[in-house]
């Protein structure tokens, strides 16, 4: 197998490989979570600083390239394990010593770092048997051995073995797979656990199929009952017909009631049909229009499959901070008046979707959950006497940023963070809705809130609402908090490599997931965000943050800036408009709890949060000017 088709991510690629899951052995720096009761001890300190610089080698190319720098950090983590080979660092410390070297291996092609790789994971398994490590060593080991050793006798020898010891381990059902696919490709033979009287299947469930669809994108999310291995095909185009994105689940079974065709026709998706291909097998058929991309990955906690497809209208470019497509509007400024703005006219229902079939038996309906969200806004719309006198600058350029969706965090039976008598969820709904006003009233903008009441919301659904929605920005609102109480201040995030553990421990937090998913997740984003608004995002970001900091400050509100920073939020991840994630305050603090509680605070915060808005499209209209 080419290395470099070893991707979790396919871009106008017809096939994704069965390998597409091993990405996750590349993956960030340290995987144990670093227990509370030893986060301020020496060895502590040291793990963090080593786990921090792994995570250089990740975002930096100039430092990874260098192999001096690699070896500089897998010094680091074999000094930590020296010092206390049985400590409570020991077992994350081997685990990242065999990320580290099967990084190498990859970088600079030396059979050497593989073995070390191999020697490092079979170190945790043997020596830490008991410890959570211990199931995901033994199967990147077996991994390694058949992909890059090219030797499925022992690989089989593993996955069995992984079997065996770890049948409640998240790699049971993969393992399984990889058994009957090294047998029917090298007729190994199968394991007597496998086909002894004794023997049970164990298949992971499918469950209902969930989407949102417009004209030009649709997300789809298969959730499963635990962590699964897939593939994915693109069939061939087939002249007047819809393109068939094709995705396999092995060790896999679904309930016949949900192993029916649903017929769509809404935007993009035009029908979703799950069936039981095979005794193990569960395959997803999705009819789209038409497809010019799709991406396809998987989120934990739990497990789901994540696939973004775009139609012909949506070809995906890179990142552009100023598209091409104003730069009529600003010839047109520059030689004579405006035109006037097409109206934004009120949504009834949220883009893109449409009244269901009433063909679809009942039972269906838990297969069609999809946006049911109110759009609520208020129209952008010329003045009595067809002028554009009371828009700004950015809006009589036509510079995009009409619409703007606002994501309350958290949210029904997800509380988010609670200290003091407050809950995450119930503060930023209504910092939320403040701001929505604010942006409707002041700065006559299209609003829409992912939720508007106390509700359960994914996370992917909400970046889901804001592309079918065609938003220009997406931006979500927390409350942070830490387990020292002295913490406090203002921080606001966008998507992008994590650049120290302590961003990585806020994502962890947000994303209600483990520091060792959030690894996991760091190398998936290095090819997710490939053509995401990074660069605006974090222009975006900035304004934000100065705008709150600086306007509390003003108003005699105490704070810290904590400053702009990056880090991998599933919320933040597949949105297609600049998009930023702030934590307006640190609940655990008592200081920022008791602003938390006063109203002039949360009006404060949106308003600044809206004013930092109107500020970054100002500067996209103003640089525009310049061009």
């Amino acid at each position: 197998m080419e290395r470099d088709r070893i991707l979790p991510v396919h871009l106008n690629c017809p096939i994704v490989l069965l390998t597409a899951l091993f990405v996750l052995m590349t993956c960030g720096p340290g995987a144990a979570v670093a227990p509370g009761n030893g986060g301020s001890s020496p060895i502590a300190v040291r793990y963090q600083e080593a786990k921090d610089y792994y995570l250089l080698l990740l975002r930096d190319e100039q430092v990874r390239g260098d192999r001096r720098n690699w070896l500089r950090c897998v010094g680091d983590f074999r000094r930590i394990y020296a010092d206390e080979p049985r400590g409570e660092f020991a077992p994350g410390a081997l685990f990242t010593l065999a990320k580290l070297y099967y990084r190498m291996y990859m970088q600079f092609a030396d059979q050497a770092d593989l073995d070390e790789s191999i020697a490092n994971y079979d170190h945790v398994w043997t020596t830490f048997p008991d410890n959570s490590l211990a199931d995901d060593a033994l199967f990147w080991s077996a991994e390694i051995h058949l992909k890059d050793r090219k030797d499925p006798d022992r690989a089989a020898e593993l996955y069995a073995l992984q079997v065996k010891r770890f049948p409640d381990g998240d790699k049971y059902s993969q393992a399984l797979s990889r058994l009957r696919e090294i047998d029917a490709e090298f007729a190994t033979g199968l394991p007597a656990l496998l086909t002894g009287p004794d023997h049970r299947e164990d298949l992971v469930a499918v469950l209902p199929v969930k989407y949102w669809s417009s004209d030009d994108y649709s997300r789809i999310v298969i959730s499963s009952s635990s962590a699964v291995s897939y593939t994915s095909t693109l069939a061939a185009m087939q002249e007047g017909r819809p393109r068939k994105l094709h995705i396999d689940f092995s060790q896999s079974a679904i309930e016949a009631r949900y192993a029916v065709p649903v017929g769509i026709q809404e935007g993009l998706l035009q029908k979703i049909h799950s069936v039981q291909l095979d005794p193990t097998t569960v395959r997803v058929n999705l009819e789209v229009e038409a497809i010019s991309s799709y991406k396809i990955f998987s989120l934990n906690d739990p497990f789901r499959v994540i696939v973004d497809i775009h139609g012909p209208q949506k070809i995906i470019t890179a990142s552009k901070t100023l598209p091409e497509l104003h730069q009529e509007r600003i010839a047109a400024l520059q030689s004579g008046p405006l035109p006037a703005l097409e109206p934004v006219r009120k949504k009834s229902s949220p883009a893109g979707r449409r009244e269901r079939d009433a063909s679809i038996p009942e039972e269906q309906l838990i297969v069609l959950q999809g946006n049911h969200k109110r759009i609520a806004g208020l129209s952008i719309s010329p003045g009595e006497d067809g002028s554009l006198a009371a828009l700004s600058l950015a809006q009589q350029l036509g510079l995009g940023v009409r619409r703007i969706v606002i994501d309350p965090g958290h949210g029904g039976k997800d509380p988010g963070a609670m200290a003091h008598g407050l809950k995450e969820k119930d503060i930023v709904l209504q910092v939320a809705k403040k701001t929505a006003q604010r942006l409707r009233s002041t700065y006559a903008y299209d609003v829409i809130l992912t939720r508007e009441d106390d509700r359960t919301l994914p996370l992917e659904e909400r970046t889901a609402i804001a592309n079918t929605a065609k938003a220009d920005l997406f931006i979500s609102i927390h409350v942070n908090a830490h387990p020292r109480p002295t913490t406090r201040g203002i921080e606001t995030f966008f998507l992008n490599l994590a650049t120290n553990s302590e961003a990585m421990r806020v994502a962890a937090r947000e994303n209600a997931t483990s520091a060792h998913n959030i690894s996991d997740l760091q190398d998936i984003l290095t090819d997710l965000m490939q053509n995401s608004k990074i660069q605006e995002s974090s222009i975006l970001a900035e304004y934000v943050q100065n705008s709150l900091v600086s306007g509390l400050l003003a108003n005699n509100f105490q704070t810290r800036d904590l400053g702009v920073k990056q880090a991998p939020f599933y919320v933040l991840i597949g949105a297609e408009m600049p998009s930023i994630l702030a934590e307006i305050s640190f609940i655990s603090n008592p200081g920022d709890a008791g602003q938390l509680r006063q109203e002039k605070y949360l009006d404060a915060i949106a308003g600044r949060i809206a004013a930092g808005v109107a500020g970054y499209v100002e500067h996209q209209a103003t640089a525009a000017l310049q061009l």
